[in-house]
């Protein structure tokens, strides 16, 4: 297969914008009220979204502040600048593995909702394989292509959305909504780490900082790019309490799906519209799985600098195709999930933070 080369391989902050965008609006958005209705009363999951949203946004500033402290160097470079080559080895190694389960649950995920949804009886084993190796193939080319996909794909997944929310507002009854702010602290900071999982991602900007054009204001884009998928986790949250009830959104696996399930579009135009949305929604869960497995291949480089690009893939592929069929049942499936956001609040803030910090102290960077 024959590589194409773009001519412009940098990106501004637009690319910048959809690249955090894409990443983050995944599998997250789809569960997301389901995990909050199961413990916080009503609809007042809204201030635990918010509370999210500005976590992410200000560990998204740190990344940024990270990107321009080392301008134009790999992650893996100025990780060595900031502590020492076996340490930011260490460090690829965390970030290399997070992402590889990330890439994990995204296939299982879609496996299963594929199968629910679109293929009742193919087998979820099939169509994680087959969705594997599409991304595989994605990652295969340049960096700059998948970049270009989210651009391409991002206002296809957004209109959908609204054509969703759109028509479903015949669907909802304000009552079930109220009463209003009755939760518990302890449990709205419980859904506030809920609703973290769903806003995690945005950290794989770090691989992309040799890409990066001089004068781009990461800081910006980034807090556009996370403002997106933050107000989308709420309207989305807000639509399926207020259509189904908190009570019955507890139970329901995929809410977001199901409220496609329930809009009709005037004239009977499409019988099936969760088919359409599923469809366009798999397009952002591909260019999701693409940039974590690009990060995944980058870290494996970091770690064994003389495997290209596509070495790293066939050793990748097959170890991601394995842990993402270890989970047997749904208890295991939640839990590679809880694992995975585990790790991710060291990846998106401990670890950026601490890399600030010492960089700061060391004084080392282009940038004061």
């Amino acid at each position: 297969m024959k590589i194409f080369d773009y001519g412009d391989n940098q990106i501004g902050s637009r690319e910048v914008s959809t690249t955090v965008s894409s990443i983050m609006i995944g599998i997250g958005i789809l569960t997301l009220p389901s995990l909050l209705a199961k413990h916080i009363q009503a609809s007042d999951g809204w201030v635990s979204i918010l509370a999210a949203g500005l976590i992410a946004g200000a560990c998204g500033l740190v990344v940024c502040r990270l990107l321009r402290r080392f301008q134009g160097g790999t992650f893996h470079s100025f990780t060595a600048r900031i502590t020492t080559r076996p340490i930011a080895m260490l460090i690829s190694a965390i970030y290399g593995v997070y992402f590889l389960l990330y890439v994990a649950f995204e296939v299982r995920s879609i496996a299963r909702i594929s199968r629910m949804y679109l293929l009742e009886n193919t087998p979820t084993a099939f169509i994680a394989i087959a969705f594997l190796l599409v991304v595989v193939y994605g990652v295969s080319g340049t960096t700059a292509a998948v970049i270009r996909l989210n651009t391409m794909f991002l206002p296809i997944v957004l209109l959908i959305s609204v054509v969703v929310l759109l028509f479903g507002i015949q669907l909802t009854n304000v009552d079930n909504l109220k009463p209003f702010m009755t939760t518990r602290p302890f449990e709205l900071v419980s859904g506030t780490k809920d609703a973290t999982f769903a806003l995690l991602g945005f950290e794989v900007l770090l691989f992309y900082a040799p890409l990066l054009k001089p004068a781009v204001r990461t800081e910006k884009a980034m807090l556009i790019g996370i403002a997106i998928p933050v107000v989308l986790c709420l309207l989305t949250y807000l639509y399926s309490i207020a259509i189904f009830t908190q009570a019955a959104t507890a139970q329901i696996l995929f809410p977001t799906v199901e409220i496609a399930k329930e809009v009709r579009l005037p004239g009977q135009f499409f019988e099936r519209l969760e088919s359409i949305f599923f469809t366009v929604w798999i397009m952002t869960i591909f260019n999701t799985s693409c940039m974590a497995m690009e990060a995944s291949v980058s870290c494996l480089q970091a770690i064994a600098s003389k495997l290209d690009k596509r070495w790293c893939l066939l050793i990748l592929c097959p170890v991601a195709y394995f842990l993402n069929m270890l989970p047997e049942t749904m208890m295991q499936y939640k839990m590679l999930g809880s694992v995975i956001s585990t790790i991710g609040y060291g990846t998106a803030a401990a670890i950026p933070i601490i890399l600030l910090a010492v960089a700061r102290l060391r004084g080392g960077g282009s940038v004061g």
